[in-house]
């Protein structure tokens, strides 16, 4: 069985956060939605789309006419957006905070029989807090975070979380958390 292999980074974040992570074929853009939420460690609370050239491709339920022609990520196939080695796609996150990522097929191997997908391969720093202000929000968290003596140094830390660390990326929780992609997204459908 074939594998593909995606590495994805998030724009305009320093330090870098990246992944790359190994899915099967069979999959459609919907289910790679759900991994991309899984392995960046986003919590799919947010409007979101893939740009492909000229096309949108995005939850139907969730978008207006005003993206112009959207075609339905349950409707695609991810081998028809990624057929070679080198294609890219734009994966927007948060309209509102504007997180855009590259998202590049990297390799196409054949897989082990016993090999479990999706699979992450590795990671670079942490994901940002949801609803922190886009690229420039963070940047300030991160500032705050680093000086103890900030006015919003105690307010920022109860709100992050006090183990939040930028530079930390923890493979083994992402992985535990893709073998239950299933219910992930099970999740998600009963939201609507």
């Amino acid at each position: 069985m074939i594998s593909l292999t995606f590495k994805i980074e998030l724009e305009h974040t320093d330090p870098k956060v990246t992944r790359s992570f190994t899915v099967s074929p069979l999959i459609s853009m919907y289910e790679l939605h759900h991994i991309i939420q899984i392995v960046m460690g986003w919590t799919n609370s947010h409007i979101y789309q893939f740009n492909h050239g000229k096309n949108i491709i995005a939850d139907t339920r969730l978008v207006d006419d005003e993206l112009g022609p959207v075609t339905d990520v349950k409707d695609v196939m991810v081998t028809q957006v990624f057929s070679h080695v080198g294609n890219t796609v734009t994966y927007e996150y948060d309209f509102g905070d504007g997180w855009m990522h590259h998202l590049e097929l990297v390799e196409i191997y054949i897989r082990p029989i016993d090999e479990v997908l999706p699979q992450i391969i590795e990671g670079e720093n942490a994901c940002p807090p949801e609803d922190c202000g886009g690229t420039y929000g963070y940047k300030k968290l991160k500032e705050v975070l680093l000086n103890p003596k900030h006015p919003e140094y105690k307010s920022t830390k109860i709100w992050v979380g006090a183990k939040f660390d930028p530079t930390h990326f923890n493979m083994n929780s992402t992985q535990r958390n893709l073998k239950n992609l299933a219910k992930f997204i099970q999740a998600y459908e009963e939201g609507f």
